[in-house]
Formats: C-alpha cells, sequence, structure tokens
C-alpha cells in the first residue's frame, strides 16, 4: 500500500441546540478531517475532533501532531495487512495500561494526541478495508455483526419538554434512552428522570450520564434516589481520577456503573478491569469513545480484554462528525458483544447534516451498517 498523497482540512459543526454536561456546555465540534490516497486512487477518510475535557489534546496540538504523521506517511510503502496497521500505531498485544497509541511517530518531543491518532488510524482501516474489498467493521471482526443498536440521547432541560422528547424517540423505535445528569441540582434531576420514566413506561432501557460531576456523597444520594426509576446503569458518576470512590460506588448501586472519562487515563485501566489489587472491577460496564482512546484499535482490545472479564462495553460518539461515526459504529458492530446501545445516533443534532449521514442514519433505534468497502462513505 502505497500513500501517494495526504490531506488536512479543518471542519466544524454547530450544535442545533446548545448541549450541557456536568463539564461544559458545547454549541459547536471543531477538528480536521484527514484524507489519504493510495497507488490505484482510493481515498481513506479519517476525523480528529479533540474534546480536551474528556481526555484528549486541544485542537492545536491535533493539527501539529496530525501533520507529523502525515508527513511519515506521504511516499510511504506499507504492508496490506492489519497487522501492520497495529505496528505502525504502536498498538501492544499486551498490558491494556499501555494501550495508549503513539501512532508512527517521528519525533520523540510529540505530545500525546489520541484525536490526531485516532483520525490517522481510521483513514489508514478505511483504505485497507477498501483494498480487501470488505466492510470496516469485518476487517476488525470476520464475525461482526451488520447492524447496531443505538440509544436516543435527550437534551431537553425541562422535564415537559423531555418527557416529550422521549416519547417521540420510543415511537420512532429507540428502546433505549439517555439524559444527561449532574452540574444541576439533584431534586431537578430526579423530577427530569421521574418524566421520562412516567413517559415512556418501565420497559424502555434509561441511562443516565453524569461525566463525572458528582461528588462521592453526591453519587451516594443519586444512585439511592434515582435508582428507584430502573435505571439500565449510569455512566462516570464520580471525578475520572476517583477509582477507588468509583469501586466503593459499584459495590452499593443496584444496577451497572459505566467507566467513561477514567479511560483516558492508561494507568487507570488495571484498576477498572479488577486487575490490581482490588481484585473486583471499579465498574461493571465500559464507554469506549475512539476518539479519546486513540484509535479503533485500542477500543476493541480493550473491549475484548474486558469481554474475557464478564464485563461490557459499547461505543459513544465525542459529537463527531459522520466520518468518525461511522468509524465508531464499524467498531461498535465487531465488538464481542452487542447487548448495550451505543451512543451513536447525534446527527440530528447539528445544524447542517451532511448528506452522507443518511448511510448511518438510524432506523427503529438502529444504525445498518452499509455493505460496501470500507467506511462506505462517498469520497
Amino acid at each position: 500500500m502505497h500513500i501517494t498523497e495526504t490531506r488536512l482540512t479543518p471542519s466544524r459543526l454547530e450544535l442545533i441546540r446548545p448541549l450541557k454536561t456536568a463539564r461544559a456546555t458545547y454549541t459547536e465540534r471543531q477538528g480536521f478531517l484527514v484524507k489519504l490516497v493510495d497507488e490505484e486512487g482510493r481515498v481513506g477518510l479519517g476525523e480528529a475532533m479533540p474534546l480536551p475535557e474528556f481526555g484528549t489534546e486541544s485542537l492545536e496540538t491535533s493539527e501539529q501532531v496530525i501533520r507529523s504523521h502525515l508527513k511519515a506517511l506521504r511516499d510511504q510503502v506499507l504492508s496490506d495487512s492489519l497487522d501492520a496497521i497495529e505496528d505502525a500505531f504502536a498498538v501492544p498485544r499486551g498490558e491494556p495500561s499501555q494501550w495508549r497509541g503513539v501512532c508512527l511517530r517521528v519525533e520523540d518531543d510529540l505530545p500525546e494526541a489520541p484525536a490526531a491518532d485516532h483520525a490517522v488510524e481510521l483513514a489508514l482501516l478505511d483504505l485497507l478495508a477498501q483494498r480487501r474489498e470488505i466492510p470496516l467493521s469485518r476487517l476488525l471482526n470476520r464475525a461482526a455483526r451488520s447492524e447496531v443498536q443505538v440509544n436516543a440521547l435527550l437534551t431537553a432541560e425541562d422535564p415537559r419538554e423531555l418527557a416529550e422528547e422521549a416519547r417521540k424517540a420510543v415511537a420512532e423505535g429507540y428502546r433505549t434512552l439517555k439524559l444527561k445528569v449532574a452540574g444541576r441540582p439533584l431534586d431537578e434531576d430526579e423530577a427530569r428522570l421521574r418524566a421520562v420514566r412516567e413517559a415512556v413506561g418501565p420497559e424502555v432501557n434509561i441511562r443516565v450520564d453524569a461525566n463525572g460531576g458528582w461528588s462521592e456523597q453526591e453519587a451516594l444520594l443519586a444512585v439511592d434516589r434515582l435508582g428507584w426509576y430502573g435505571l439500565e446503569l449510569c455512566e462516570q458518576p464520580v471525578a475520572p481520577g476517583d477509582l477507588r470512590a468509583l469501586w466503593r460506588l459499584q459495590r452499593r448501586a443496584p444496577f451497572p456503573l459505566a467507566a467513561d472519562e477514567a479511560l483516558a487515563n492508561p494507568e487507570a485501566i488495571p484498576v477498572l478491569l479488577g486487575g490490581s489489587e482490588e481484585r473486583m472491577p471499579a465498574a461493571r460496564a465500559f464507554v469506549l469513545k475512539p476518539m479519546v482512546l486513540g484509535g479503533l484499535l485500542p477500543a476493541l482490545m480493550f473491549a475484548r480484554q474486558a469481554h474475557q472479564r464478564g464485563l461490557e462495553a459499547f461505543v459513544t460518539s465525542s459529537l463527531d462528525g459522520i466520518v468518525s461515526r461511522a468509524g465508531a459504529a464499524h467498531l461498535a458492530a465487531a465488538l464481542p458483544s452487542g447487548k448495550l446501545a451505543a451512543g451513536l445516533g447525534v446527527g440530528k443534532l447539528f445544524k447542517a447534516e451532511d448528506p452522507a449521514e443518511a448511510l448511518y442514519r438510524p432506523v427503529g433505534g438502529r444504525i445498518q451498517l452499509p455493505d460496501a468497502p470500507g467506511l462506505g462513505l462517498p469520497r
């Protein structure tokens, strides 16, 4: 595989309405599109949309590192194998604590940049899958599923608006709903959650995401009160660095806790999986954001390690563009388990919808993957 041309283009997505989390309120997303062209004219697509609040590099650092990667790739001849891609990105096959990729770094002083790594890795994987004439999901796992169930992200603040949004999502076929909590009084979050549960009944899965916005004491109270509403799980209830608090809270919670932002720290991986002195895992599920983990390959390797320990993992976007979400959908289809819905149905949150969104738009709460080589996106 001979890389004959590389391209880097800035990108910007504007949200229809601000999305509030416990960490920040987002009105837009900025990043870069990457294109790699091989000797036969195929084009591999990748995307970086850094989210520093969740563990990635800054926009400026991302551009710097991408340009370094592209310089290293230009005019290179790479082996047409997945092992070669893994080797190029220094994806280790051993200890998960070392899974932060160092994609093609030729300069020793380059900073860690998982979003940049993700962009170039995705473009290479897209290109390799095209060359093999198979969907990217089947490059990652020959037994990959052809569709992915997804959750609906509810964004309204007012309980009545939230209830209406929930009813509409269920009418469209979603069986899993997600709402952001923390960053506001618990009474308000309980009122919002109560409105959703009353609107959709007991059979629909509801998960909440605190984005690490509670202290341990606040989380204990929230677990006790919100647990009455039959939660499927709660994502990152406490600060990402407070692994012992997460471990203690999981022992108390009547539903699974899912580690999310905590995965951005490679040193936390053994504790999260239960491979350290705690013995029991600190969480029962894991949220895989390829943009934060440095690519699809390290995310997939983590999911396999979790599955071996009887733990669940699911994929979500970082409010990314269609290229990243397409890659995440292929990753979700390739996971060992598809039990938990992926968080990939967020295209409707953006003002200017890319025409390619139609290929990955959820229908009936599921994304049907294109049966086309690579990502299946227009070039």
